[in-house]
């Protein structure tokens, strides 16, 4: 029956449904670990602090290096129909495993032992977490190539996203609340979270099915393994992936310096601390009503129109935040609602980095979903980076101390500059960076010369 299936087979719902609801798998452990790790760590597994931060930067290189590594090694040992489905069985029980060892350090009487621990774990769950998503990533061009399913499938990941964010961020102190608010609390609430991972990616693995490998096959076409350099340089050469792999960067930066200065801007130059878990939730919960909204607007406008102007009103919300939100707590909630508001077409760069898949085919012959995917992370893992690295630069640069309860004026130009300066500059990049992107309108022709392609046996 899946040697009949086309690549341009409409989804049914169950498969759209179970496919993109394995983005709440991966966001209720990847986020409460972004979240919530260095409070476990320093105030209930009592690890010394810079041990915690010294180890996360270490890592973080190495997190994303194995990214790209992840992308060649789906690539080398796809076999036909079954390139990234079978990670997800693979890797979703030991997912779920190093996700609760994470939140369960040992009372050690040794610091380098305990140090030792936290490394080993860490690093094991970034591990696993790259094992698993990059493939699920992948995933999305493979179950079809069909523009409206790719489309709907990247709104329900965004709203799965933002369900599993939303529980994350408002619920999981209550959770630990619940659970006793010992050491021991965040290693049941961690494992509730880890089983439904298991569940959604299972569901996943299940109800999903590779239609454009199984039909590039059913042409018998030879699916070609490049060395590892080579592979690269190939991506490399893809014009439209490089355009959403830069703007992912500045998005990634933007959201990584909005989330590390949020406290500073409300607590220090706006002097309303107490504002921070509204601010928080108007980020995220409003989500769920908008990225449903945004559908028909996008299906009208087209992703990439969509997505430049999601970019720009993120940057008009900023704008209002940074020049009236000193004086106006209700002008703070507003501009922060319009930046949510601009958030919610960011779904559109799934969908149009698929796209890039089959351009790099059409271009060069191969196809490089786990390469393009894996490289895509890379960046936004580099975007995070930055944006991390500008804050404390910045921060540091400008003089902010942390024991001080009321901060110098130069400390607070540098918290404006971060939480307001650089988000601005960096969307309006993302902006004339997403211009030069043109293959949403070349893209049915693309897809019909492959067809063409494959039915004279090229």
């Amino acid at each position: 029956m899946e040697q009949k299936m086309k690549a341009t087979d409409k989804l049914s719902w169950l498969e759209k449904i179970s496919f993109s609801g394995g983005e709440m798998g991966t966001n209720l452990l990847f986020t409460v670990m972004s979240a919530y790790l260095l409070v476990y760590y320093t105030n209930y597994a009592h690890v010394n602090a810079a041990i915690v931060g010294t180890i996360m930067f270490v890592s973080k290189i190495f997190d994303a290096i194995s990214d790209v590594a992840m992308g060649y090694v789906e690539e080398r040992f796809a076999k036909p129909g079954a390139k990234a489905r079978p990670w997800l069985k693979r890797m979703a029980l030991p997912y779920a495993i190093s996700a609760i060892i994470l939140f369960t350090v040992p009372d050690f009487t040794s610091t380098v032992a305990q140090g030792i621990y936290v490394f080993i774990t860490y690093n094991l769950f970034c591990t696993i977490y790259t094992m698993i998503v990059i493939p699920y990533n992948s995933l999305q061009a493979l179950i079809t190539q069909d523009k409206d399913d790719r489309k709907t499938t990247g709104v329900l990941r965004s709203i799965f996203s933002t369900i599993a964010s939303t529980i994350v961020n408002s619920f999981t102190m209550i959770f630990i609340g619940w659970a006793g608010n010992t050491k021991l609390s965040w290693t049941i609430v961690i494992g509730v979270y880890a089983v439904i991972a298991l569940i959604v990616y299972s569901l996943c693995y299940v109800n999903t099915t590779e239609r454009v490998n199984a039909e590039e096959d059913q042409h018998g076409q030879d699916d070609k393994k490049l060395g590892f350099v080579e592979s690269l340089f190939n991506v490399m050469k893809n014009k439209y992936w490089r355009i959403l792999t830069v703007n992912g960067i500045f998005s990634s930066a933007v959201i990584s310096l909005n989330m590390g200065s949020m406290f500073f801007y409300l607590a220090y130059v706006c002097g309303k601390p107490q504002s921070v878990a509204i601010v928080g939730m108007l980020l995220s919960m409003p989500m769920l009503v908008l990225i449903p909204l945004s559908a028909p607007i996008v299906a009208k406008c087209g992703m990439k129109n969509s997505l430049v102007a999601g970019v720009l009103i993120m940057t008009v919300g900023r704008i209002i935040v940074g020049v009236s939100g000193e004086s106006s707590l209700m002008m703070i909630y507003v501009g922060t609602f319009i930046f949510a508001l601009g958030c919610s077409t960011q779904w559109c760069s799934y969908p149009l980095l698929c796209y890039t898949v089959e351009y790099g085919q059409w271009k060069t012959g191969v196809r490089q979903e786990g390469m393009i995917m894996s490289a895509n992370s890379f960046g936004s893992k580099c975007g995070t980076a930055l944006g991390t690295a500008l804050c404390g630069w910045v921060l540091a640069w400008a003089g902010y101390n942390g024991a001080a309860e009321v901060q110098t004026a130069s400390a607070l130009t540098g918290i404006k500059i971060v939480y307001v300066y650089l988000p601005v500059i960096l969307n309006i990049l993302s902006a004339v960076i997403l211009s030069f992107y043109k293959l949403e309108k070349e893209y049915s022709t693309i897809v019909k010369e492959l067809e063409e392609r494959k039915a004279v046996g090229k």
